[in-house]
């Protein structure tokens, strides 16, 4: 009888081969740590970012305007490029010396739209253009008509606040979209331009405005602050703006002259 053959029992080589996955799996999952700890710093990040700028855009939201008149800041637009702005936004753009210039500017005109009972019709507002006085159409000129009949004296006393600066003047002419009727003016476009045009002279004749310092342009109905299809809207858009304009913009007119 032949005896069954034992086979040897051979034992599994302990080698060193089971390192290479297990270095792998913690290679993957030192990498997944690392990209959940970037993104939950990036989410953070941009949730003080979101939360400054809402604290911000709170305490600011009626900075770009004195809250009164149809021309306040208030509107999907300003009139001028980058509205909206918060302090903060304003400050990184002027720089801190230039914007409370131009906020104790502000405020000393705001002072006098008050005491001349013209808060419903005129208004203040600091954009990235510089610091704009707003004035309905409708306290300085009749319907259809470039003359100033109305308030000259409170324009010649904001006149010869502005005259205190260095700054160019631009005085920008606004209508809404009507078309013109019974007018000398055959366009909403002329008939603006004639009513900046007739500002300027006021500045030049009866405050001695440096002529050099000032600008005039018309614009007709083509930069809308409100919506045309309202009557509220439209008497929004009749205005004449006189824009204090920022350091970046002077330059620009020094440039031109040069």
């Amino acid at each position: 009888m032949s005896k069954k053959r034992k086979h040897a029992h051979q034992e599994e080589e302990a080698g060193e081969a089971w390192l290479l996955p297990y270095s792998d799996l913690m290679t993957l999952l030192l990498a997944v740590f690392i990209v959940l700890f970037a993104v939950s710093k990036i989410d953070a990040s941009k949730a003080q970012e979101m939360s400054e700028q809402f604290a911000a855009a709170n305490m600011d939201k009626n900075y770009t305007g004195n809250g009164s008149g149809s021309g306040s800041g208030g509107g999907p637009q300003s009139g001028g490029p980058l509205n909206i702005e918060t302090k903060s936004e304003l400050e990184s753009f002027f720089g801190e010396y230039e914007l409370k210039k131009l906020e104790a500017l502000k405020v000393e005109l705001d002072n006098k739209i008050h005491s001349d009972g013209m808060d419903q019709s005129a208004s203040t507002m600091i954009d990235m253009r510089g610091l704009v006085i707003r004035l309905n159409n409708a306290v300085l000129f009749e319907s259809g008509s470039a003359e100033i009949k109305k308030h000259e004296d409170t324009l010649i006393e904001v006149a010869s606040i502005l005259n205190t600066t260095d700054n160019y003047i631009r005085i920008e002419g606004h209508t809404d979209n009507t078309p013109i009727r019974r007018s000398p003016y055959a366009s909403n476009w002329e008939l603006s331009t004639a009513r900046a045009v007739n500002v300027v002279k006021l500045f030049i004749n009866k405050c001695n405005f440096p002529p050099d310092k000032l600008i005039a342009v018309g614009y007709g109905e083509y930069k809308p602050v409100a919506d045309n299809g309202t009557a509220e809207g439209r008497s929004s858009n009749r205005r004449i703006d006189v824009i204090v304009l920022s350091s970046k913009y002077n330059n620009l007119e020094e440039h031109q002259v040069k």
